[in-house]
Formats: C-alpha cells, structure tokens, sequence
C-alpha cells in the first residue's frame, strides 16, 4: 500500500524549468550540522524504490555548499532535470561524511516533487 509523501517539505517544478533551493541542514537537535567534508545528494524517483530520474550531488553535480560551517547548500534543479511528464515524484535529501563505511544520514525522506505542465509554449 502506497504511504504519504513528506508534504511539509514538497517541491512545485514547472516543467522544463530551472528551480533553485536554497537549503539548510540541521542536528536533530535543531543545531547547524557542519558539512565540512560532506557530500549531499538529492534523487528524485517515480515511485519510491523506482528507477533515479534526477541525481544531483555536491560539490558540482547541481548541488553547491555555500556555508558549510552553517549547513547551507544550493540545490539547482536545472531546466533539463524538471523535463518529466507532468505529475507526481518522489525526492529525498541525504548527507554522507567521509569514513570506512560513509556516514550517511537523510535530511528529507520520500517527500513530494511535483512537476507542473507549463502553460505557455515558446517555441
């Protein structure tokens, strides 16, 4: 049985735009989490455990940490990214540290990504 996405954190994408998040990663304490040596991903799936239609990661891969000591992170979904067919996706956010085996902890789990069709046509 499908279960609810994470709606407090969904993303509204028109579709074959560019939409830029502006994150910031906290303790579970509420505390800024250093991402000094962290890597963030960002996957965007169809249906939970499905096949990754978007990938981002940082330093360079449409993710940038802009104040690691602060737990900022630009996420940059770009305009090629958003050109799904309109509907429902799933997203989620993760932090890995360095280690033998990484560290990795989520930072938002399955919530909601939905892609808006455009209503003007440029071409």
């Amino acid at each position: 049985m499908p279960q609810p996405a994470n709606l407090l954190n969904s993303i509204r994408v028109v579709r074959g735009q560019t939409k830029v998040l502006d994150v910031v990663v906290k303790t579970c304490e509420g505390h800024f989490a250093s991402l000094n040596g962290a890597t963030l991903y960002f996957t965007v799936r169809e249906e939970v455990g499905g096949s990754v239609l978007i990938r981002l990661k940082s330093p360079d891969e449409g993710i940038e940490i802009t104040d690691a000591a602060n737990g900022e992170a630009t996420i940059t979904i770009s305009s090629t990214d958003s050109d799904l067919t309109p509907g429902c996706y799933f997203y989620d956010l993760w932090v890995e540290f360095p280690g033998t085996p990484p560290i990795r902890h989520p930072v938002v789990k399955k919530a909601e990504l939905t892609i808006e069709a455009s209503l003007a046509d440029f071409s």
